[in-house]
């Protein structure tokens, strides 16, 4: 399980890092000779969350094949086998991927996709302008919109990941989520124009309910994910690591 968990993550980490790498390098940057001024953009900013993450999932991995394959004790290797990889995920950076997971790259990366591909059902060009989808390559626009559905799925079924409790992650949620929303209002700001086109059409009070129910959506994708932890994971998600137990005792 640890070496077929590696390279899922491989390729995961591939696909983010090959695809961030020809953003950065052949992808004309608009207004600005600057790649880094591309992260006001939710799309964009989910695009290195995602990249980062995927690289500390491949290095968590890594680092549990190496603790199975030290695992060399009958008994060990039945525990092991046993319960699920949460209860030895006990590292700086583990505790830095659960943690990534559910309150960043799980609901941000849920609700690019989600976003996204409902706004462009109503209306392609609510989200992605005529001259916009021109530049993009398609593949391009399904790695950023479309990948993170599939590949979180993929790591939800492969790792058990440490939850934080829900209040606490939903504050970090609303955080992140309000702190994104006065990016949108400085760049309307500073620069004179909304970062979507659909903040253009909605009146105030529309505006102002759009916001609201994507905060909402947000806090229900990271209760949805939590959810559905609990249920392929059972209490391991919410059960106190081997290290906090000791400190209780």
């Amino acid at each position: 399980m640890g070496a077929f968990r590696v390279l899922i993550y491989a390729m995961i980490f591939g696909v983010w890092g090959g695809s961030l790498a020809y953003d950065i390098m052949y992808m004309p940057r608009i207004g600005s000779e600057w790649w880094i001024s591309k992260l006001v953009m939710l799309t964009m900013i989910n695009f290195v969350l995602q990249t980062v993450y995927s690289a500390i999932c491949f290095c968590c991995a890594l680092m549990d094949w190496s603790v199975e394959m030290k695992t060399n004790d009958k008994n060990k290797r039945k525990h092991s086998a046993k319960h699920t990889p949460s209860y030895w995920r006990e590292t700086k950076l583990h505790r830095i991927c659960d943690f990534m997971y559910f309150t960043s790259a799980l609901p941000v990366g849920l609700a690019t996709s989600l976003l996204f591909w409902g706004l462009y059902v109503i209306d392609p060009r609510l989200v992605l302008p005529e001259w916009v989808e021109q530049l993009v390559p398609r593949w391009l626009n399904h790695v950023t919109h479309t990948a993170p559905l599939g590949f979180l799925l993929i790591d939800t079924l492969l790792t058990c990941h440490h939850a934080p409790s829900k209040t606490y992650g939903s504050i970090i949620v609303l955080t992140l989520f309000f702190a994104y929303m006065i990016v949108i209002g400085a760049v309307k700001i500073i620069d004179g124009y909304w970062l979507y086109p659909i903040f253009e059409v909605l009146a105030p009070p529309a505006l102002a309910g759009f916001i609201l129910t994507a905060g909402a959506l947000f806090v229900l994708l990271y209760l949805i994910g939590d959810l559905f932890n609990s249920m392929l994971w059972g209490a391991a998600p919410h059960s106190e690591m081997a290290n906090e137990k000791t400190k209780a005792h």
